[in-house]
This record gives C-alpha cells, sequence and structure tokens, in this order.
C-alpha cells in the first residue's frame, strides 16, 4: 500500500465522516452480545505496532477470518502532529506503568519509581511516540542468531520484512540494497527550522564525527545525520494508519476496540480462545480454529501468559495459579537507559522580551511545516551516534536532542511537567528546569546507552488482570554500564566547549540538585550521583518473553515465534526480543510482526 493508496483509502474514509486515523468498524458490541456468533482462524490480542500488522498481513488470506482485540480506542486527532507526541504521555491513550522502587536508581523521580509509557490505542506506541525510524545494526541480529540460537534471525533474514513494511519517499538517498519503495509504511526525511540543528552539527564535525547520509546503512557508524521517520504528508504513519485502515474494508476482519483480554484459554496444552472483559464488565469468551497471537507488548504480554497459567512455577504458586507450564515469562526486560540532565540555556546578550518573540517566532515555523505537509520533529531530526571505547566495532552511545520552549515547561494538556511526564521526574527536580526555562529555551542534549548488559523482570502483583503488574528493574547493574553513560556525558561535556557552541551562545547549565549537594559538579562522583537520581529509561522496553532455541532454557518462545510446548500460541511483539537493538525499537517490531505473520502463513501453506 503506497502513498496514492492510503490517500485514496483516506478519501473515500473523509466522504464517509472519518478522519485517516480512525477504524471505521468496530466490532466490540457485536462480540459483547453475542461472542459465538463467528467461527476465527486467529485472535490476535493486542494491535500495536507489531499486532496491527500481524492482523492486516493474515486477513490477506480471504479464507481467514482474523479478530484483533485491542485494549484502547483510536488514538486523539492530535497525533497526527509529529512536534505534539510528547503530549500524549500519562493520558488515556498511555498505560503509564510504574516500575518498584530501586535501592539505587531513580533517587530524583516521584515516589523513586520510573515512568515506562506505552501506547494504548489502535496503533500501540507507534501512534503516540516519537516515529524515529531507525532498524538495527547488522551486529544486533547477528547476536541474536549466533549468540541466542535465533535460526531465521540474522540481518539477512530480516532485511527483507523491513524492506516489505517500507515506501521509502526520499529519492536522492534511495538504495534498493537497503531500501524499497511500495510498502504500506511510509518513511520520510524530516526538516527543521531550528537554528542549534546547524550548530550541534558542526560542534560533531568539529570533534572529528563524520556525517552520515542514512543511519540505516548496513554498516552501522560513528557519526552524526538526520533520522528519518515514520510519517506521510508531515503526519504520522502509525501501523493504524500503514497498515490496519487500508485492511478495514476486507469482511474476514474484525477489530474489536476497547476489549481487555483477561485469559488465555487452554485446553490440553492446546491454544483455543480468550476470555475478555466487555464494556459492561462481564467476561465472555471467543474461541478459534487455528492460534491464538499475542502481540500485547513486552509488558502486558508477559502479564497474561503468567495470569493464564504460563510462566515460572514458584511465581504463580504464590498467587494461587495452577501452572500449565513452567516458562521463564516476566525475565529479560529491557531498556536503553538515558541522561536527559543536559540542559543548555541560550546566554546570548539579548532581552527577555526578544527572547520571548525568538522563541514564539521558532516555535510558530516549525508548527507551520505541520500545515504545509512537511515532517519535522524539530531538534530531534539531528541524532549522533558514539562509540564509548576505541576498541569497539560499533557505536555503543546515541546522543538525542529536544527543544523546550521558552517558559513551557508546565504547559501539557494534562497539567503535568514536561519533565515528569518524560522522566517521572519528582517536583524538587523539574524545579530546577523551570527556573533555567525562564532564561530561554532549553536545548536538552541526551546521551543513551545503547547495549544494555543488565535487565528486569514483569511480575504478577495480583490476579486481577485489570491490575498492572509488578515491573522490577535491575538496570545499571554493572559496573561496565556505569562507564558507557559516563563516557556518554563526556561526550556531552566536550561538545559543549566546542567554538560552535560557545558561538552560539549555547550554555551548559549545572543542575543544583540537593541530593548531589555533597559533590562537586562535572567531576566522576556528581555524575555518579546524578546517574543514580535522574538515569531513565528511553521508552524502548523490550523482552519479558525472550526468543531462543528449543533447547534454550531462559527462552519462552522459539526462532518460529511459538509458545514452548502449547499448540496453537504464538507471540509476536518486541517481547520477544533476545537482545535489545542498538536504536530506537519500533521499527524492529514492525519488522517482528512483518515475519510473524510470513511464518504463519508458511506453515499454513499459504506464503
Amino acid at each position: 500500500m503506497n502513498v496514492k493508496k492510503i490517500a485514496v483509502t483516506v478519501f473515500y474514509m473523509v466522504l464517509n465522516g472519518y478522519h485517516a486515523f480512525i477504524f471505521p468498524f468496530d466490532y466490540a458490541p457485536k462480540l459483547c452480545k453475542d461472542s459465538t456468533k463467528v467461527t476465527f482462524d486467529f485472535i490476535v490480542v493486542g494491535g500495536g505496532s507489531a499486532g496491527a500488522t500481524v492482523a492486516a498481513r493474515l486477513s490477506e488470506i480471504p479464507e481467514w477470518n482474523v479478530l484483533l482485540l485491542e485494549a484502547g480506542g483510536d488514538p486523539p486527532e492530535s497525533t497526527e502532529n509529529p512536534l505534539l507526541w510528547k503530549q500524549h504521555i500519562r493520558t488515556k491513550y498511555d498505560w503509564a506503568f510504574l516500575s518498584e522502587k530501586n535501592p539505587f536508581l531513580f533517587k530524583g523521580m516521584e515516589q523513586e519509581r520510573c515512568i515506562i509509557s506505552r501506547g494504548l490505542a489502535l496503533g500501540g506506541s507507534s501512534s503516540t511516540n516519537g516515529m524515529v525510524y531507525l532498524r538495527g545494526t547488522v551486529q544486533d541480529f547477528r547476536l541474536w542468531k549466533n549468540k541466542y540460537g535465533c535460526h531465521g534471525w540474522d540481518y539477512e533474514d530480516v532485511l527483507p520484512y523491513f524492506k516489505k513494511s517500507e515506501d521509502f519517499v526520499d529519492v536522492r538517498r534511495y538504495n534498493s540494497e537497503i531500501h524499497s519503495h511500495g510498502g504500506p509504511l511510509i518513511v520520510t526525511p524530516l526538516e527543521t527550522f531550528d537554528p542549534a540543528y546547524k550548530v550541534i552539527a558542526e560542534s560533531d564535525k568539529s570533534i572529528n564525527l563524520i556525517k552520515v547520509n542514512d543511519l540505516n546503512r548496513k554498516e552501522p557508524v560513528v557519526g552524526y545525520g538526520n533520522v528519518y521517520s515514520t510519517t506521510i504528508n508531515g503526519s504520522r504513519c502509525s501501523t493504524l494508519k500503514a497498515f490496519l485502515i487500508p485492511a478495514s474494508n476486507r469482511q474476514n476482519l474484525y477489530v474489536a476496540k476497547n476489549t481487555i483480554v483477561t485469559k488465555i484459554l487452554i485446553e490440553n496444552d492446546v491454544a483455543v480462545g480468550v476470555n475478555f472483559k466487555c464494556s459492561s464488565e462481564e467476561i465472555k469468551s471467543v474461541f478459534c480454529t487455528k492460534e491464538v497471537i499475542i502481540c500485547a507488548g513486552p509488558i502486558k504480554s508477559p502479564q497474561l501468559l503468567m495470569l493464564s497459567g504460563i510462566g515460572p512455577k514458584e511465581h504463580l504458586n504464590d498467587h494461587g495459579i495452577t501452572t500449565i507450564k513452567d516458562l521463564p515469562v516476566g525475565y529479560n526486560l529491557q531498556d536503553h537507559m538515558s541522561l536527559p540532565v543536559f540542559v543548555f540555556s541560550d546566554r546570548k546578550n539579548r532581552s527577555t522580551e526578544d527572547i520571548i518573540n525568538e522563541s514564539k517566532a521558532l516555535l510558530k515555523k516549525e508548527l507551520s511545516l505541520y500545515s504545509q505537509k512537511i515532517s519535522t520533529l524539530g531538534l530531534s531530526n539531528l541524532m549522533t551516534f558514539y562509540k564509548s571505547n576505541d576498541d569497539l566495532k560499533f557505536p555503543d552511545v546515541q546522543i538525542i536532542n529536544f527543544r523546550i520552549p521558552f517558559n513551557s515547561t508546565n504547559l501539557f494538556p494534562n497539567k503535568i511537567n514536561v519533565f515528569t511526564n518524560m522522566f517521572g521526574y519528582a517536583k524538587e527536580v523539574t524545579k530546577l528546569y523551570d527556573e533555567l526555562n525562564l532564561l530561554s529555551d532549553l536545548i536538552v542534549i541526551t546521551p543513551v546507552m545503547l547495549q544494555p548488559l543488565s535487565t528486569g523482570r514483569v511480575m504478577l502483583k495480583s490476579v486481577n488482570p485489570l491490575d498492572d503488574p509488578k515491573i522490577v528493574l535491575n538496570y545499571l547493574s554493572y559496573d561496565k554500564e556505569i562507564e558507557t553513560l559516563l563516557k556518554g556525558i563526556e561526550f556531552v561535556v566536550k561538545l559543549s566547549k566546542t567554538k560552535s557552541m560557545i558561538d552560539a551562545g549555547l550554555v551548559l547549565e549545572e543542575l543544583k540538585l540537593s541530593n548531589c549537594a555533597d559533590y562537586i559538579w562535572d567531576t566522576r562522583e556528581y555524575w555518579i550521583c546524578i546517574i543514580h537520581n535522574l538515569a531513565a529509561p528511553f521508552y524502548h522496553v523490550i523482552g519479558g518473553c525472550k526468543m531462543g532455541s528449543e533447547d534454550d532454557c531462559y527462552s519462552v518462545v522459539d526462532p518460529k515465534l511459538r509458545l514452548k510446548g502449547i499448540i496453537g500460541l504464538r507471540l509476536i511483539d518486541s517481547s520477544i526480543m533476545p537482545k535489545i537493538v542498538s536504536v530506537n525499537t519500533n521499527a524492529a517490531t514492525i519488522m517482528i510482526g512483518e515475519k510473524g505473520s510470513d511464518i504463519i502463513k508458511e506453515c499454513y501453506g499459504e506464503l
């Protein structure tokens, strides 16, 4: 489905009173009225980045009836504007999970707990995220195969599925070896008016980093460049828009919104259906003849499995759940840890009035790109990849940039401070950002650690499927991880001292955090204290249901994504990643949906 086909689909939907981001039918009322009325071949649980892809691809086989159950509804119209993506965190479109307390981390966060945002709508996190399109490196997928025994998941195996989804619209940089035209997912270059873009790029160049035309090149590179995005004509291109909406006229695709699955039904080690909750609070059952496919994501997928009797036997016993299959469900949770504490103010010698006018003018120009159908993420268009150690073959630190307009830290629609929204920071911390934001716009330059060693775990908090699970994050448990973040810190401090940054009047501000008052700013001890207080995951949570070889006792699914020991049950989402990719994770999640769909088609002779 290319741009033209999506445009035609959207045109007819508008004629019928629908916007492009609303799925035009809701099967939930009929399903709740009589869940036995239709016999389904496949039940897909979760309509997110992977689930929407799977449901749409399976419905390409006319003989298969496919039911998609999504806990959320349609995303709001405001999600269409890429620059507004942060405004949907901690709203009804976000699961907004909270971690448990950690004895060493999150000391500067509300209740010392970490926020874990996940999209709660059709399209999942692809409907609410930052839309960055990065795939992962050759090294990432080679590791999946060679270290974890995931045969069929090497780089050469997954590349065709990245390309299958893709409609790459940048003709100047098109390379048929790594990109493709005509797929449903539109991949677009980004533009920006932000003057700090050029400043930071020049600073990168001055410290001997190279400019990279395409950050999705086969071989990972150390350097800086413009990222691509999942956008179309300046608007978001979620899996709802790319996959589900073009399939909405298929008679064999049934999409039930606001339908929470509470249990997988298993008889004699065969998955036969699911229980789900209707809006009336009544629990009903729906059955399938071929497979139940779990695509609920790295938090909800392991929770649902454990509620259904699949998980660590001892943990299930603690909650009085009969164990159907003793598997290490919930382990291997991973994320990229970041440190969004490097705040630059614009200290050029000018009046507050001029600062305000400049800020408003830039924001107006950036927002005007949306109305011109030009894609932008503002300063986040620029991204840098860096090696913390010269002996490394591949970069292990990512540098992400974003701008906070003058005096806007508390202007989010949900009335929560932007740094609390994004990273869970407590008021004592956000006041420091607020004070700096009264001086000028803030430029935040954030180092992100790409190759974590430590993991977390999803556990049951109760047997109530409507309760959030217990999320234990044992991140940054290894000294090597701390050292990598310290190297990322060193990079940003070095950047702040370049001629380009100084000439632009961008000044790296000291965060006077009371928890770190005993340490001198820009010393090793100070930065370690800051890490313990303010290091935060960067929305890239994966794992919980690890994929591995048949004889890997630490894995939950095999390379065909079949749940071990249960017939007719697969997992197809980011929870199956054995190791996190070294970039943003959404593109890889969609790839898993694409490859998983073909694995199923091949299994039934329909590929």
